[in-house]
This record gives C-alpha cells, structure tokens and sequence, in this order.
C-alpha cells in the first residue's frame, strides 16, 4: 500500500514540476507559455502544427484525464476531438492557456484524492490503468511543451529569448 501511495506523490510530483517546476529538461508550461509573443501563437513549421493547436491538444487530452478522474461516465474524445483548434485569435489563446491552468488544479486534486488502491485497476471503459493514463498524460504533455519550445526557437532567434 506505501508503494501505491508513493507512486501517486511522484505523480503528482511530475506533474506539479512539468507545469511550474525545475524539470532537468529544459522549460515548464508557464516559462515556455510567459515567452510566447502573441503573433507566434499560430505559427506553424509546414503542414505541422501551430503553437496554438500543439496547446489545444494537451488541454483536450488533459480535459479527458481529468474527466476520468473525476469519476465521468462516457468520457471519450470525438474523431477530430483530440485537435480542437489550429489558429486562435488573441482571445482564444487567452482561453486556452486559462484552461490549462484549470486543468492543471483539476488534475492534482483529482489525482490527490484518487484511491492509491486504484493506480493499478483498468479504468473503466479501457484496456489500460489509471497509472498507465496518467504517466501518459504527463509523458505526452512533456512530448508536445517540447515540440512548443521547438517552434518557438523559430520565431524567437534571439539566443537570450530562448533560455
């Protein structure tokens, strides 16, 4: 039992380092998020994704994980549900970075009241467990802030912008 509590504090450990931490890394959510000027927001390499849709698909994904935790029936991504948007206005952006921040609260309260007994049960509805769900989470939002600060090299070329 110590050792399924323990793995919920790492989670929410990497979680709480990955959003405003000191990930060995590189940058977190709110360092790489404070840097992004507001006309890079839909700035995109070829047919890649903008900055704006690579951050609209961390908050769908982490809507979804915080849906499940919160004990929501039915909770599912629609095709195409995954990528809600591609280029945003300035209010739009605002919105999606506010929505990050609330699911990033969502997230730790959710996770901090999941049963440890829990971390290795099949959520329900799937064929993996909410451990596996959750490291995924913290996995894939790491993957895509990597991807952000990529495509924000390109529109920062000043060396003291990019650290």
């Amino acid at each position: 039992m110590m050792a399924r509590q323990q793995r919920i504090l790492d989670l929410i450990e990497q979680l709480e380092n990955l959003f405003n931490g000191s990930p060995w890394f590189g940058p977190t959510w709110i360092e790489t998020l404070e840097k992004i000027p507001s006309e890079a927001v839909n700035f995109r390499l070829s047919k890649g994704a903008s900055i704006a849709g690579l951050l609209g698909h961390v908050v769908a994904w982490r809507e979804y994980v915080a849906r499940q935790l919160q004990g929501q029936e039915d909770v599912d991504l629609l095709p195409g549900a995954d990528w809600p948007v591609d280029t945003v206005d300035d209010r739009k952006w605002q919105d999606l970075v506010k929505q990050l921040v609330g699911l990033q609260q969502e997230l730790l309260e959710g996770l901090s009241e999941l049963p440890a007994s829990m971390l290795d049960e099949t959520v329900p509805g799937r064929a993996y467990t909410w451990a596996f769900m959750i490291q995924g989470l913290i996995d894939h939002d790491a993957y895509h802030l990597g991807q952000i600060n990529l495509l924000l090299k390109q529109v920062l070329p000043d060396p003291e912008e990019r650290n």
